[in-house]
């Protein structure tokens, strides 16, 4: 029977170096990964995935660690993360379990009790307790958003310092001077959640750099009527000529409602949001957005989280992407 060493051989590396490329860890490069997917093809290698968890203590679980409560809205949109992420770990012989929960008692007895390999955090906010909790105990841990510091622990996230530069070059172009900002609700800054506080700091910058002004609007809450939001800032800066929306629910009902009130995108207003790929074609989402790729993310942060459950003394990943900027015709 073809074993691991018989790859390592034949691929000319390391054990660990094949483990990792089974793994998809995105450390490796593309010229090493395919020597060794070369070799196992050739040897017919297949993975035993329980055989696996038994030699080395595993339970092939992996925790996704988030609050339980989101609002009608972000429970829908974080739902897809969540299937995604389940579906990802699934194909790589891995179950989840969903740990709902604001504070680190939850994920804290999960490990203690041996029912996961590691976690990913979900609605990470800045100095989460929950990624303090994860360093302390050594415990392998994927962090899914944006913290200011994830104090050494692995990321996955979009690139929000790229993606919002990309947006206010494409409105310089246009020369567009005055626009509107139309973000998450307050309570989710109160959170500090990393997604929301990264690209506003990264737009706003952006913005000043161009000379651009912006009226920024932002919800009291998370169930406040994103149509009443848009037609709201449509009133209050009726000479702005362009919308910039990070807020999915407010992404979702805009069409409906410009179309409602009469203003024709992008003649009237010129109109960009960030939103999932996933999405927008069965939405039909009209407007120029920044796709972010919900599986890519998903799928990044599995493959992460599974390379640093086998090597836990690897380097830090901070994995960013840049999401395409795609203009409706």
């Amino acid at each position: 029977m073809v074993n691991i060493s018989d790859v390592a051989r034949a691929a000319g590396v390391s054990k660990a170096t094949v483990s990792y490329v089974l793994s998809n860890d995105p450390r490796i490069t593309q010229q090493t990964a395919e020597k060794v997917r070369k070799a196992v093809r050739e040897l017919g290698y297949t993975v035993n995935h329980a055989a696996r968890a038994l030699s080395a203590n595993e339970t092939k679980t992996f925790g996704i660690v988030s609050p339980a409560s989101h609002s009608n809205y972000l429970s829908a949109l974080f739902g897809l993360h969540v299937y995604l992420m389940g579906e990802c770990a699934a194909r790589c012989g891995y179950d989840t379990l969903f740990i709902g929960s604001d504070g680190a008692d939850a994920m804290r007895k999960a490990w203690t009790s041996k029912k996961v390999d590691g976690f990913i955090l979900m609605d990470v906010c800045d100095d989460d307790p929950r990624m303090h909790l994860a360093v302390d105990m050594n415990i392998p841990t994927v962090v899914f958003g944006s913290p200011k510091d994830s104090f050494g622990l692995d990321v996955v996230d979009s690139d929000f310092n790229k993606e919002a530069n990309r947006i206010i070059e494409f409105l310089d172009e246009e020369q567009h001077r005055e626009i509107t900002l139309i973000l998450w609700s307050k309570q989710i800054f109160k959170r500090q959640l990393g997604f929301a506080l990264r690209f506003y700091d990264d737009i706003m910058a952006a913005a000043r750099r161009k000379s651009i002004d912006v009226h920024v609007i932002s919800p009291d809450d998370d169930d406040a009527d994103p149509a009443q939001i848009i037609e709201q800032a449509l009133n209050a800066y009726s000479k702005a000529t362009a919308m910039v929306i990070y807020n999915e629910p407010a992404t979702i009902v805009a069409p409906q409602t410009f179309a409602k009130i009469g203003v024709k995108v992008p003649e009237d207003l010129r109109v960009m949001t960030v939103f999932p790929k996933q999405l927008t074609l069965s939405m039909k989402i009209p407007f120029a957005s920044v796709q972010t790729d919900i599986r890519q993310l998903a799928q990044t942060a599995i493959q992460l989280l599974m390379s640093r459950v086998a090597n836990r003394d690897a380097p830090m990943a901070n994995v960013l992407f840049d999401f395409p900027l795609v203009v409706e015709q």
